[in-house]
């Protein structure tokens, strides 16, 4: 088990500084390549797989946190990433299903803005190359991932991060515990496999 971030508390500084002004609705189709074993609805939308692995964006247990894509190239580059930063063969990460999902959130937070990014000292280098898999394994908790967590804490319905995976891409953290009365998570078509 990881100790809290050694920055955690002036993230959270950093979050209150920026105040409410940022915060930006959002009302869009997202994308996720997924393991069919995780294919119904409830599995993707709950958020529970961060509450049993690490992630750029969470530590495992921390926070419940749906990892999806605002284009499906990007989704699918997403989920290579595991494979490809171990130089496994790409049919470790295989079968996958594209799903699209569909979120209307009043409170999300954009950081592909650079005013949000230069607030909040968080730089584009440090989302897309910080090697939070290497943290980890020393022991640490990777500043992404504190940040992840701050922004459960903050109260936010989701972030828009710059992915790591795609250089022209960016990925959408929703929280589903965080959603407002009015905000949905969908799935946009349920999975159906033949026979079942």
């Amino acid at each position: 088990m990881f100790t809290a971030h050694p920055q955690a508390p002036k993230l959270t500084e950093r979050l209150q500084t920026l105040g409410t002004g940022h915060d930006a609705p959002f009302d869009g189709e997202l994308y996720r390549f997924i393991n069919p074993t995780y294919s119904k609805s409830s599995d993707i939308l709950d958020g529970a797989g961060a509450l049993h692995a690490n992630g750029r964006w969470n530590v495992k247990g921390a926070v419940r946190l749906s990892y999806t894509a605002l284009a499906p190239q990007t989704a699918l580059a997403e989920a290579l990433a595991h494979v490809n930063y171990f130089r496994l063969p790409i049919n470790k990460a295989l079968p996958r299903v594209l799903v699209a999902l569909r979120l209307r959130a009043k409170r999300v937070l954009d950081l592909r803005d650079g005013n949000v990014r230069k607030t909040l000292r968080l730089s584009e280098d440090t989302i897309r190359k910080l090697d939070w898999r290497a943290e980890n394994q020393h022991g640490d908790v990777a500043v992404t991932q504190a940040w992840g967590t701050a922004f459960a804490a903050a109260g936010f319905e989701a972030a828009i991060v710059p992915s790591a995976a795609d250089a022209s891409g960016a990925n959408v953290l929703v929280y589903p515990e965080n959603l407002h009365a009015g905000s949905r998570f969908d799935v946009v078509s349920e999975v159906r496999w033949p026979g079942k």
